[in-house]
């Protein structure tokens, strides 16, 4: 069994913890990438809900990129390492996207569960559910475009 594809105990207890915050701003922070001229590649590196009371949930892919992960996130020292490292030809930028039509109608509601499907004694990281009052959100992992996040109806 490979645990890098399942959700570790720091991850469950934060997923835990925002759990009945009402959400006040959504930030995305795209990962844009410039090696090849005129290829620009952009994805969605994390998505961070910020609550009313001032915490917030950061979801991103894990370490390996296999799977999602719920991190404790620094963005503006992230953005400065990604930029050295590659010589500005990846960086990090953040967006707020609490008035994208993807967003907009999560704001001011209850984030009252983060599903996950678990197998045997663990929880897959492939996916998860947000689901707030009146509203679902799906996240899950992709190896190629990063975090995809789409609208989730029953």
């Amino acid at each position: 069994m490979d645990l890098n594809t399942y959700f570790s105990d720091e991850a469950l207890a934060r997923f835990v913890q925002a759990q009945g915050r009402t959400v006040e701003k959504v930030v995305c922070h795209l990962w844009q990438n410039t090696i090849a001229k005129g290829a620009t590649v952009e994805l969605i590196d994390n998505v961070e809900l910020y609550f009313a009371d001032k915490q917030k949930l950061t979801i991103s892919c894990n370490t390996t990129g296999e799977a999602l992960d719920a991190i404790v996130f620094d963005y503006p020292k992230a953005a400065k390492e990604l930029e050295k490292e590659f010589e500005g030809k990846i960086r990090l930028y953040a967006i707020n996207a609490s008035e994208t039509e993807m967003w907009t109608e999560v704001i001011g509601q209850t984030l009252q569960q983060v599903k996950i499907v678990k197998e045997g004694e663990y929880h897959k990281a492939g996916s998860l559910l947000l689901e707030f009052d009146k509203e679902k959100r799906i996240v899950s992992i992709s190896p190629l475009d990063g975090l995809v996040i789409d609208y989730y109806e029953e």
